[in-house]
């Protein structure tokens, strides 16, 4: 039988929702703060790069739990560092918080499932 991380993909799922709403919102905030300091202060692209693709990345290794859990369980624990690279950079988001946990879970289940012997 092939072998299957439901629950490390289901909460890489929700981790991603999690990230995807979290770079959206942050992406709003820079803009906004860069527009306020007449671009002097400019981490934009750190919220549409590493914010919204941490959750695209971990919706990836998510869906991919399915089939290849290893790889699956790779990839969400790199959009576990890109969450963690946006936090520091721009702010200690909630939703973003919520995600990389969210991803650090589901990427170790990943590593711990067996084989069916049925």
């Amino acid at each position: 039988m092939k072998k299957k991380s439901v629950p490390g993909a289901v909460l890489g799922i929700i981790g991603a929702v999690f990230a995807v709403i979290g770079g959206f919102g942050l992406a709003f905030c820079a803009e906004i703060v860069s527009g306020v300091t007449g671009g002097g202060v400019d981490y934009t692209w750190a919220a549409y790069v590493l914010g919204i693709g941490s959750g695209v990345v971990g919706l990836i290794g998510a869906i991919l739990d399915f089939s290849k859990p290893k790889i699956g369980g790779v990839l969400q624990l790199i959009a576990v560092v890109m969450a963690i690279v946006v936090c520091v950079l721009m702010y200690w988001q909630w939703s973003m918080i919520v995600a990389l946990i969210l991803f650090a879970i589901g990427g170790i289940l990943s590593f711990c499932v067996q084989k069916d012997v049925s």
